[in-house]
């Protein structure tokens, strides 16, 4: 490890370096470069090579703010992983800086060549007589609200992804291993008979059909699944594909008897870990823990669930909506991915109101809600924009894509059998679409609701039951 003062850098050209790469990062984007350059003055610049510590959690570390310049750092405890930071400005040790003592309760390694500057606590430090604070102090300050407002934004995004009132619960079994599939399939019969179990025979299956199940849990046995690829490129894959809907991943195999495996399997978000060959008591012991700790989430979700529902239609209310678009939003900058919007408005629904009561117009819309709720994919949001418009939200979605879903939801909503339809000005109960695409088509929340909202009433007025796209 190699670590040098930025007091006194060998040209002017290095610290305005420094300060362009970590104002890129989402923490800092709103802080002055004049101000990051003064910060850096007072820093350590530290060079790591691939798999060496920067912290060890066992070791007295002062405490310290860390910011990424470049490579990967793993942050992990117990050989589980914890988190990775591998963008410019990422960062790690404000906790102990806050605390202002060392109480690091993690390991902190190099995953390859990386660069990192590290603050000291004295300088977010202000005395309780201080009248006048530092600019370091009012920085740390807006890295910690950005922290969690990123946070709290990723949080929001997958709770929506794992969270669905009821639906069945979904394991899959990916193990070339005919015995061992049967094996781990029937103890979870005996523990767990309201889950649904699917059986993977090859990593090829596995990836051919990732979008039709979404995993409450995967369990895996890498030992001989990767085909053309590396075993551990293969596992990448699978945790790749598991973490874009949020699945945790348990893995049961010989591979797990090394430390460095199991450290790799850590990094990757491994769940939990059992060698083979195993005592059945074992299987049970830890698929009963993962079983009591789904359902006790389940139960504070359906909690947060319930106040952001709007009663009438089961579907997500405006609070909800607008704080699932900010989250999209805020994490736009990193993700680079784009999002598709679709507001959805009940055609003629004011002449079924007058003429059949606003009793059967709530059962109109509680089974439009229903058809929109049932027919998008786990991880889009569903919601009641007000009176009878609807909002469907579709993360990483592109405008080709959303106009085929908005037309699917367009045709089961005119098919289906609702009371009275019949009487309607077209001889059916239908909705209008309009849909705008982030940051194609607006690049603000409040834009995109407006573009959406003109092309629903562009489509209204060219004689409705349609889709339009901005």
């Amino acid at each position: 490890m190699q670590r040098k003062p930025l007091s006194f850098p060998k040209s002017s050209t290095e610290l305005d370096h420094y300060a362009d790469i970590i104002s890129s990062g989402r923490y800092f984007r709103k802080i002055s470069k004049s101000h990051l350059k003064e910060m850096l003055r007072q820093s350590d610049l530290i060079t790591l090579n691939a798999d060496e510590y920067l912290i060890r959690k066992d070791q007295n570390n002062p405490p310290e703010l860390i910011v990424l310049l470049e490579g990967s750092l793993a942050v992990t405890s117990e050989a589980q992983f914890i988190m990775r930071l591998n963008n410019p400005g990422d960062l790690v040790g404000e906790l102990s800086v806050i605390a202002g003592e060392s109480n690091h309760f993690a390991d902190v390694i190099s995953e390859e060549q990386s660069k990192v500057v590290i603050f000291p606590y004295q300088l977010f430090k202000a005395a309780d007589d201080d009248t006048e604070v530092s600019v370091a102090y009012l920085v740390f300050s807006h890295i910690l609200a950005e922290k969690l407002k990123h946070a709290t934004a990723q949080s929001l995004l997958k709770k929506n992804v794992r969270s669905q009132k009821d639906s069945s619960i979904v394991i899959g079994i990916l193990d070339t291993d005919k015995k061992s599939r049967a094996l781990i399939s029937s103890t979870l019969g005996k523990i767990w008979n309201k889950a649904n179990v699917i059986q993977i025979e090859s990593f090829q299956e596995f990836v051919e059909k990732q979008f039709e199940n979404r995993f409450d849990l995967l369990i895996v046995d890498p030992e001989n699944i990767s085909g053309n690829k590396s075993k551990k490129d293969s596992i990448q894959k699978i945790t790749d594909i598991c973490n874009s809907f949020s699945a945790p991943i348990m893995v049961i195999s010989r591979f797990c008897r090394k430390e460095d495996n199991r450290i790799f399997l850590a990094r990757l978000g491994v769940t939990d870990f059992l060698i083979k060959p195993f005592a059945e008591f074992d299987l049970q012991h830890v698929l009963t823990k993962f079983r009591n700790d789904h359902y006790r989430q389940k139960e504070l979700e359906q909690v947060v669930i319930e106040a952001d529902t709007d009663k009438l239609t089961g579907l997500a209310n405006r609070r909800r909506l607008d704080e699932f678009l900010d989250a999209l939003v805020t994490l736009f900058p990193e993700e680079k991915q784009s999002f598709s919007l679709i507001m959805a408005d009940v055609d003629h629904f004011k002449y079924y109101n007058d003429a059949h009561g606003h009793q059967m117009g709530d059962i109109v819309l509680a089974s439009i809600g229903s058809i929109l709720k049932s027919r998008i994919r786990r991880g889009d949001l569903a919601a009641r924009f007000g009176g009878e418009e609807f909002v469907v939200i579709l993360p990483n979605c592109s405008k080709e894509n959303a106009v085929l879903i908005g037309n699917k939801l367009r045709v089961a909503i005119s098919e289906e059998n609702i009371q009275f339809q019949e009487q309607q000005p077209m001889g059916n109960i239908t909705c209008t679409f309009g849909i705008a695409t982030y940051p194609d088509d607006a690049d603000t929340k409040e834009l995109l609701l407006k573009k959406a909202d003109e092309c629903l009433y562009d489509g209204k007025a060219s004689g409705r039951n349609k889709v339009v796209a901005a």
